[in-house]
């Protein structure tokens, strides 16, 4: 390799390390989410087709920066096996490792808490599970040796765990202030010293304070609409609704059961009653009397009313049950299609913060040939013009973003002030790999809005067998034990005293109502006609929501595949016109149209991610999932 080739690669390296600290710095600071190619392109002063020459993506450069941020832990870890170390010093030298880490860099907790609350199957959520598995295994290798019995060495090595996220928990809420230098030499004391019940103990006091800080002000989508499902008003009175009709159908089962009641009665006789009997007068009663009765009633036959009312009942429930799940689903995708509206928002800020950055890079680019002679100052003042332009697009995504949060806040039942960031991104599946006709199935089967038209059918079916039992005899059984007693001076005695007791069969015919039965059974008829044609008309509508989400989904994936490569081809055109334009091979208007075509071809391409979300969310409400 000759010294002009070695010094190329020197400076290359240099180049990579610098990007792979300032991008560490910055990721500490935000968090990895927060962190732009744009902003670490600006930090280090240098364009964004340079960044990722080195580093084809965020992902690559986010996983090289983790591995250079862990690196010196490996190194702790191969160190404190040397020969020689107590457990006591392993320990404390590992917590006082971590606790120099979080104070060089102390924005490191937030990080980490942001990386642990990523949602699965990204980038992030892998390196926090990769570096778990390696650190679980270089503990469990460290420990091997100190020969503990049956289960102390997993026990301690949980220990070990809770400690480090203690650290992390108490970092982030309380600042590095709240870990005094010598907690470390403290905990291993303990942790060493200490019998299995001492480890418990610590175990349960650490517990708390990590139950308690998990509760990130990072929210993934999953937690948006489990909050939603919480405190959205609809889904809340739908709870409500399914608990009343639940109450109905006891009450309903309340008129198939013996009706049981009991009443007493006192009388006094201020002035004697009297009554005729062939034109004489008789004294009826004594100055005090006393009544006493136990009633029992049971209904032997209504026409088929009582049964109609507790189907009615159960009818009613299924019903308010379903109105939930369409509630719930409603939520579900208004969330969801909120949800990433803001992160369409924030993409978009992020677009016109790198075009605004590439303008300001242009203009220093066109500055410096100024001062050599190369441009004319007509060439500086049209690309100020171009970074004034730029400028304006900035602020207003950022307010769009800025209020798509708030709108999602009062979706969410959350206050205005209350500190949410979104982790997540427009990742979302592609066209749907199912078929147009599973999907209507599935819909038909599952929809509550289908579900519960047909619900509503059903109730009106059985309500025309309600209103027809108005035309049908009503026979009960009752019975009934009675007491009674009389006297002038006070309390009765035996011979003035009497039981009676007596039973029997009540039938009630209806002969004429002035055609009121009639009528209330015309129009039952005419509402089951009308839930029927509703029904008809559900499936319609649910068939063409199906479809129409369908298309929807498969156009968008259709144009998120083709701005892909747009995007590809965009940045690598402004590239090449970034090295044509300084060369003197490539005018100012071909550079800024360059650059417009790369915003117009991130712009386009967020869009559609946002769109196929969006029609993915649509999708799985429209087939009730």
């Amino acid at each position: 390799m000759g010294p002009q080739k070695e010094e190329k690669t020197a400076k290359g390296d240099r180049t990579r390390r610098r990007i792979l600290e300032t991008a560490t710095a910055l990721m500490a600071e935000k968090g990895p989410d927060a962190v732009s190619m744009r902003e670490i392109s600006a930090r280090l002063h240098i364009t964004k087709p340079v960044l990722y020459y080195y580093f084809k993506d965020k992902d690559a450069l986010i996983r090289a920066a983790f591995e250079e941020g862990t690196k010196h832990f490996r190194e702790l870890y191969s160190e404190m096996n040397r020969p020689g170390l107590t457990l006591e010093r392993k320990l404390e030298r590992l917590f006082s490792e971590h606790l120099e880490f979080i104070r060089r860099y102390p924005d490191m907790p937030k990080c980490s808490l942001k990386m642990m609350a990523s949602p699965p199957g990204g980038v992030l959520s892998s390196l926090s599970r990769d570096l778990k598995l390696r650190n679980r295994k270089a503990l469990r290798e460290l420990f091997a040796k100190e020969r503990f019995s049956g289960h102390a060495a997993e026990d301690l090595l949980q220990m070990v765990r809770a400690v480090l996220a203690y650290f992390i928990m108490e970092a982030s809420e309380n600042g590095l202030s709240a870990l005094d230098s010598g907690l470390p030499g403290r905990l291993a004391r303990l942790i060493c010293a200490g019998a299995r019940r001492a480890k418990a103990l610590l175990f349960l006091l650490l517990l708390p304070a990590l139950a308690g800080q998990a509760r990130s002000a990072v929210m993934t989508l999953g937690d948006a609409v489990d909050l939603a499902m919480r405190n959205n008003v609809a889904v809340i009175d739908a709870e409500k609704d399914r608990l009343i009709y639940k109450e109905k159908i006891r009450e309903y089962w309340g008129g198939v059961y013996p009706q049981l009641s009991a009443g007493a009665q006192y009388t006094r006789n201020i002035e004697t009653p009297y009554f005729f009997i062939g034109g004489s007068k008789i004294p009826a009663g004594l100055n005090n009397a006393y009544a006493a009765s136990l009633n029992l009633q049971q209904v032997l036959w209504a026409g088929g009313k009582v049964n109609t009312g507790i189907r009615m009942a159960g009818l009613y429930s299924d019903s308010s049950a379903e109105q939930l799940r369409a509630a719930q689903n409603l939520v579900r995708k208004s969330v969801t299609q909120l949800y990433y509206s803001v992160l369409l928002s924030s993409a978009m800020a992020g677009i016109q913060e790198e075009t605004l950055d590439l303008s300001r890079q242009h203009l220093d680019t066109i500055r410096a040939q100024f001062k050599q002679g190369l441009a004319s100052d007509l060439e500086v003042m049209r690309q100020e013009v171009e970074v004034s332009n730029n400028e304006p697009a900035v602020t207003q995504n950022r307010n769009y973003y800025e209020e798509g949060l708030l709108t999602l806040k009062k979706l969410l039942g959350l206050d205005t002030d209350d500190d949410v960031s979104l982790s997540g991104a427009m990742n979302c599946g592609a066209a749907p790999g199912r078929p147009l006709a599973e999907l209507y199935r599935l819909a038909l089967e599952n929809r509550p809005e289908n579900r519960l038209a047909a619900l509503q059918e059903r109730l009106a079916a059985e309500n025309v067998a309600l209103e027809r039992s108005g035309h049908y005899p009503y026979l009960s059984a009752f019975a009934s034990r009675q007491f009674q007693a009389q006297d002038d001076n006070g309390l009765p005695t035996a011979a003035e005293r009497s039981w009676s007791m007596s039973a029997g069969v009540s039938l009630n015919l209806p002969l004429f109502s002035g055609g009121s039965v009639s009528s209330r059974v015309q129009q039952a008829e005419l509402a089951l006609e009308k839930s029927d044609a509703d029904l008809k008309d559900e499936e319609r509508g649910i068939r063409i929501d199906v479809k129409k989400a369908w298309m929807d989904l498969t156009e968008a994936s259709q144009r998120l595949a083709s701005q892909a490569t747009a995007v590809d081809t965009a940045r690598k055109t402004l590239s090449a016109t970034e090295l044509r334009f300084k060369s003197g091979l490539a005018g100012q208007l071909d550079l800024n149209d360059a650059t417009l075509a790369l915003n117009k071809a991130q712009t386009l391409y967020s869009q559609a991610a946002y769109d196929v979300c969006s029609a993915g969310a649509e999708l799985d409400w429209a087939i009730g999932r």
